[in-house]
């Protein structure tokens, strides 16, 4: 195969066990966002889906695989805090402590680290050196317990430098003939994030009689909804709809016994349509995005946020309301008129709606025979032109309803009342229908009787 430099990651962690025994089936996740935080996805996120290509990323900066320290480590040892028995550690950069919290159990964290033996200028482990950060979840045993330990010492951002053990990575025996016996290392670890991951079936932990209480129920809606943005995180975006609907029925049908309560389950009701929203347009569900920004409206007075706005608008674009949309993104920009996301989408519905309107104009002219040649000008359609109009709309029928393969005959949409009451009246001569297309309001679809 052939090395393209990139790290790519694993959908489910491997057994070593049933790897050297019996073989296993592994699927890699190429979609994995290193940089996810979870408060992006409370509100409706404005940005465009397509990623940015940095080419810097796929240049190493050969400094930053050079060992820090060359000398023994006994002497690194005085210049860093002692954790415990196995293990010392220096800060370089301060995370962000206002949380006061590090990745707990249950978490997936996102890391990037260079590892070294003792004397040694090159590390024997270097994410840097794949060009791409590394995700493990904690309290499953997938890394080094070393590594595990050592972060889940740090904050989010946090940069520092680990002296470990060789108890709490290969042991006395090591790994010959890579890995020396009891060999100590020395781990650079930058800590870029760490997000709990919930539990998808958590309400399964609820008793039948307890399953309406609010009080009980919402601790399990909000572990579904970390497993949801736990999906999301990852380019899951139909397991992500799935955990948010699930929750969302949890929530929805829950009994409140107090005004406080209402309130913190609209809150929450609130959280929850606005990252189905984000979801419904990331698997091409806009339609259900019309819908989730419809509940947001009458849970906040018909008042949405300029995201909400921003995001209806990018659904009614993806469905073809170009008016709708048009006028939704006018009123993000009105309130946001610096943002340039949503000019970026509203040149992209104007590009869009013009491409439209002339694809509609030239099949409307082909379709009522108003081009005689190239070289023609078309024919106008005023008042003193729509007898030489109703003849070319009935040649149009006949040969529709002399070809036996052609079942229907699609109109385009945008007709007037007058062009709709002719093509009635034409249909009815020759025992034709015309009808609303089901699948589209928009249009008329002209069908033969049976």
């Amino acid at each position: 195969m052939e090395d393209t430099g990139v790290c790519n990651f694993l959908k489910d962690p491997l057994s070593i066990n049933d790897l050297i025994t019996s073989g296993t089936n592994f699927e890699i996740n190429t979609n994995f966002d290193e940089g996810f935080t979870n408060d992006i996805y409370d509100e409706l996120n404005l940005g465009s889906d397509d990623e940015q290509d940095d080419d810097s990323k796929n240049c190493i900066d050969q400094s930053l695989l050079v060992s820090p320290w060359t000398k023994s480590f006994e002497e690194l040892k005085q210049h860093m805090q002692q954790l415990n028995e196995n293990m010392w550690k220096k800060i370089t950069k301060v995370g962000d402590e206002s949380e006061g919290v590090v990745p707990p159990v249950n978490a997936r964290a996102c890391i990037r680290y260079n590892a070294y033996w003792e004397g040694e200028g090159t590390p024997f482990d270097s994410t840097f050196l794949r060009g791409s950060s590394y995700s493990f979840y904690t309290g499953r045993n997938e890394v080094l317990q070393g590594l595990e330990d050592a972060v889940c010492t740090m904050h989010k951002g946090e940069s520092a430098q680990f002296l470990i053990s060789y108890n709490l990575l290969f042991r006395e025996m090591g790994c010959p003939p890579r890995v020396k016996p009891k060999a100590d290392g020395l781990f650079i670890i930058e800590v870029v994030s760490y997000n709990l991951i919930g539990d998808i079936d958590a309400e399964q932990q609820i008793p039948e009689e307890d399953r309406d209480k609010y009080s009980v129920v919402i601790d399990k809606v909000k572990e579904i909804h970390l497993k949801g943005l736990d999906f999301f995180s990852q380019g899951m975006y139909r397991n992500a709809c799935r955990a948010f609907e699930k929750a969302l029925d949890l929530l929805k049908f829950s009994r409140l016994t107090s005004e406080e309560e209402e309130k913190a389950q609209s809150a929450f009701l609130l959280k929850l349509y606005t990252n189905l929203a984000v979801c419904y347009i990331k698997v091409n569900a806009p339609a259900k995005t019309c819908i989730m920004c419809k509940e947001i409206r009458h849970l906040t007075n018909n008042k949405p946020s300029c995201k909400a706005l921003f995001q209806e608008g990018r659904a009614l674009l993806m469905l073809g309301e170009y008016e709708k949309a048009r006028s939704h993104l006018i009123k993000a920009q009105h309130m946001e008129p610096h943002n340039l996301d949503i000019s970026a989408e509203l040149k992209l519905l104007e590009e869009r709606y013009k491409s439209y309107k002339e694809s509609e104009k030239k099949l409307w002219t082909k379709a009522m025979g108003l081009i005689k040649n190239a070289d023609d000008e078309p024919v106008k359609t005023n008042p003193s032109d729509i007898d030489e109009l109703e003849q070319e709309m009935l040649n149009l029928m006949i040969h529709f309803k002399d070809d036996n393969d052609q079942k229907s005959l699609k109109l385009p949409s945008g007709l007037t009342t007058k062009e709709i009451e002719t093509l009635d009246g034409l249909a009815k001569r020759l025992d034709l229908k015309l009808t609303l297309n089901t699948l589209d309001s928009t249009q008329y679809i002209i069908t033969k009787k049976t």
